[in-house]
């Protein structure tokens, strides 16, 4: 059976407006610009920065662990 996972969710207005400190580790979505941050349990919502994929120092998502073998659940964040 698939449990499904669902992320924190709101428009970029609001997350501005209510600015909330994202628990570590929290991932938090942006319904209407489709971008994304990552909590680490202190910083507010306009501290954190967005995840980018593929720019210097931004998380990257793949297929592929670092040594080259495939993760457990198929998907591999790295930061």
């Amino acid at each position: 059976m698939a449990i499904p996972i669902q992320l924190r969710r709101d428009t970029s207005e609001n997350w501005a407006l209510i600015n909330p400190t994202l628990s570590e580790g929290e991932l938090a979505y942006e319904t209407d610009t489709g971008k994304m941050k990552i909590g680490n349990g202190s910083a507010t919502w306009t501290s954190l920065a967005y995840l980018v994929p593929g720019s210097a120092n931004a998380y990257t998502f793949g297929t592929t662990a670092p040594t080259g073998t495939a993760p457990s659940n198929g998907l591999y964040f790295q930061y």
